[in-house]
C-alpha cells in the first residue's frame, strides 16, 4: 500500500472493492492496511464500494465490530458511510439489526454525526426501519437499544402503516411478542393500526398463530372490540380463516385460535357474519368447479373414502388391543395359589401393587377397545343411526382406541414386571421406558396446553371463560353442552389417562425401591 496506494480504489466489474472483500472475508488487519494513510498524512483513497449499491460498512455490519469500528475512523469518508443507503434503501444499520449484531448497533448509535434517532429512523424502500428489521428476527435486545430514550417510536410505520409489533406478528416472532406484553412501555402499540384498520391481534388472528394471539389477549389492555375498514374484529377474521375441512381437528392452529378468542368473550360483528355466508358460498361454487373438472368424481365421495379408510385403520386397531387384553387378562402373571393352601385358586401375587395396577390398567384398555369397536359399527350404520350421529361416534372412537393403547402399554409394563421381580433396576427401566412410550407416542394430547390459551381466557373471563359457563344454564343438558365445548374440558380430555398411568408408574416406581416386597 505504501508503494501502490492507489490500487485500493479500484473495484471489479461487479463493484466488489478491495475493502469490502477484506471486510467481507473479516480480515481486521488487511481492513486496516487499506484504512491506512500515507506517511505524508494523506487520507487513504480507498474505495468502500460494494455490488447492490453496499458500501464496506454494510458488510462490516454483519460480519466484525472491530471491523466497523476501523471503517467509522477512517478519514474523512468513514462516518459518512452510516446514513448512505444501498439500492434497497437500507443503511448499514439495517444490517447489523438483521444479523443480531447488538454491539454494532450501540457503536453505529453512538458515532452517529446527527441524532441517534435519526439514524434508527431511516427506512428502506418498503418502509422498514431497522427497529422492524429487529421484530423480524426477533432480536429484542435491539429494540430496546433502538427505542431507548424515544418516545415516539410507535410512529414509525412501514409502507402498510405498520409499527414493529405488527411485524413480529407477522413474522410469527412470540419472542419479540412476549416482550413487548410484558414491557409497559410498549403499551401504545398493543392497540395500533396499520393502514388497513388491522391491530396487531386482528393480524394474529388472519394468520392463525394462537401463540401469539394468546399472548396478545393475555394483556388486558389489549382490545378486542376493534374493527378494521372492513368493520372486522379479530374474532371474525379468526372464524373466517378456518378451513372447511378441519374446523372441528381440535389441533387446527385456526381452530384453537377462534375458541380462544370465543372463550375470551370477543366480539363478533354482523359484518362478519354475512363475510362468513359470502365464503360459504363461494366455498360452495369453488367445490362444484373442481367437481366438473376432475371428470365429475365428487369430492364427497372422495372424503367418505378417507373416512372408510380411517375407520378400517380404527377398527383394526380396537379389535388388536381388545384381543391382547382379553388374552392378558388369562395369563395371570405369576400362576394361582395351590388347592392344598389357604386362598386356594387366587393369584399368587395378587396382593402386590403391580398386580392391582396391571389388573385395573388391561380391564381398562379392553373395555375402551370394545366400546370404541361398538361405537365404529354404528358410525357405519346408515339405515338406523341418523347421519349427523356418525361423525359423534366417530370423535369417541378416536379417543377410546387411543386410551386403550395407553393402558394396555400399561398392563404390559405390570406383566412384564411381575415376572422380573427380582431386578430392581430392571424394573425401573421397564417402568421408564412404557411411561415414556405413553407420553410420546401421542405428543397431540399435549399440543393444545403449550399455546398458553389457558392463561388468556382466565385474565379475561376468570373461570367462567375457562369452563365456557358465563351465564348460568337453565337445564343439565345445556350445562352438559356448554362444558363439554370448554377449554378446560378440551385440554385436559386427552391427556386425562396419560396422566393417570404417569401417576401409576410414579408409584410403582417408590414403591419398588422403598418397599421391594410390596
Amino acid at each position: 500500500m505504501a508503494e501502490a496506494p492507489e490500487m485500493a480504489s479500484l473495484a471489479t466489474n461487479d463493484g466488489f472493492s478491495p475493502l469490502y472483500l477484506a471486510a467481507m472475508t473479516g480480515s481486521a488487519p488487511t481492513v486496516r492496511a487499506l484504512l491506512r494513510p500515507s506517511a505524508e498524512g494523506t487520507p487513504s483513497p480507498a474505495s468502500f464500494s460494494g455490488p447492490a449499491g453496499r458500501t464496506a460498512l454494510h458488510v462490516a455490519a454483519s460480519v466484525s465490530k472491530e471491523i466497523a469500528q476501523a471503517i467509522l475512523g477512517w478519514e474523512p469518508q468513514g462516518l459518512t458511510l452510516l446514513t448512505r443507503a444501498d439500492s434497497s434503501g437500507r443503511t448499514p444499520l439495517h444490517f447489523a439489526a438483521l444479523y443480531g449484531k447488538l454491539d454494532i448497533v450501540e457503536l453505529f448509535l453512538q458515532h452517529c454525526h446527527a441524532s441517534s434517532l435519526e439514524l434508527a429512523s431511516i427506512s428502506d424502500n418498503s418502509g422498514s426501519s431497522p427497529l422492524h428489521i429487529a421484530a423480524m428476527v426477533a432480536e429484542t435486545g435491539i429494540i430496546d437499544e433502538l427505542t431507548k430514550g424515544w418516545p415516539n417510536y410507535y410512529e414509525l410505520v412501514d409502507d402498510k402503516g405498520r409499527n414493529f409489533l405488527h411485524r413480529a406478528v407477522e413474522h410469527g416472532q412470540e419472542t419479540v411478542v412476549r416482550h413487548i406484553c410484558r414491557n409497559d412501555m410498549f403499551t401504545m402499540l398493543l392497540n395500533a393500526t396499520d393502514s388497513q384498520g388491522n391491530t396487531p391481534l386482528h393480524l394474529a388472528a388472519e394468520s392463525g398463530n394462537p401463540g401469539i394471539a394468546s399472548l396478545i389477549l393475555a394483556t388486558t389492555s389489549v382490545d378486542m372490540g376493534i374493527t378494521n375498514k372492513d368493520g372486522l374484529t379479530a374474532g371474525d377474521l379468526a372464524r373466517r380463516a378456518r378451513a372447511i375441512g378441519l374446523r372441528r381437528y381440535f389441533l387446527n392452529p385456526q381452530t384453537v385460535l377462534y375458541n380462544c378468542l370465543r372463550w375470551s368473550r370477543a366480539p363478533f360483528t354482523l359484518e362478519g357474519d354475512l363475510g362468513l355466508q359470502v365464503d360459504r358460498e363461494k366455498d360452495k361454487i369453488a367445490r362444484a368447479k373442481k367437481e366438473e373438472e376432475n371428470d365429475n368424481i365428487a369430492p364427497a365421495e372422495e372424503e367418505e373414502e378417507e373416512k372408510d379408510n380411517i375407520g378400517e385403520a380404527r377398527a383394526i386397531a380396537s379389535v388388536l388391543i381388545a384381543t391382547v387384553a382379553f388374552a392378558a387378562a388369562f395369563t395371570v402373571p405369576g400362576g394361582f395359589i395351590a388347592d392344598d393352601r389357604a386362598r386356594a385358586g387366587t393369584a399368587v401375587l395378587g396382593s402386590s401393587f403391580a398386580f392391582r395396577a396391571f389388573a385395573v390398567s388391561d380391564t381398562i384398555a379392553f373395555l375402551c377397545s370394545i366400546v370404541a369397536t361398538c361405537f365404529l359399527i354404528y358410525s357405519g350404520d346408515a339405515r338406523r343411526i341418523p347421519r349427523s350421529k356418525h361423525s359423534w361416534y366417530r370423535r369417541w372412537t378416536s379417543g377410546l382406541v387411543q386410551a386403550g393403547a395407553q393402558f394396555l402399554i400399561a398392563a404390559f409394563a405390570f406383566q412384564l414386571v411381575l415376572g422380573v421381580a427380582v431386578n430392581r433396576w430392571l424394573i425401573v427401566f421397564v417402568y421408564v421406558a412404557c411411561l415414556a412410550s405413553v407420553l410420546i407416542c401421542f405428543p397431540s394430547a399435549w399440543v393444545p396446553l403449550n399455546f398458553g390459551v389457558g392463561k388468556a381466557i382466565w385474565r379475561r373471563a376468570g373461570w367462567r371463560g375457562l369452563v365456557n359457563i358465563h351465564e348460568r344454564p337453565s337445564t343439565l343438558p345445556e350445562f352438559f353442552h356448554l362444558f363439554t365445548d370448554s377449554v378446560l374440558y378440551k385440554a385436559l380430555r386427552r391427556p386425562l389417562f396419560a396422566l393417570l398411568i404417569s401417576a401409576m408408574f410414579v408409584a410403582a416406581i417408590v414403591l419398588s425401591i422403598a418397599l421391594p416386597n410390596y
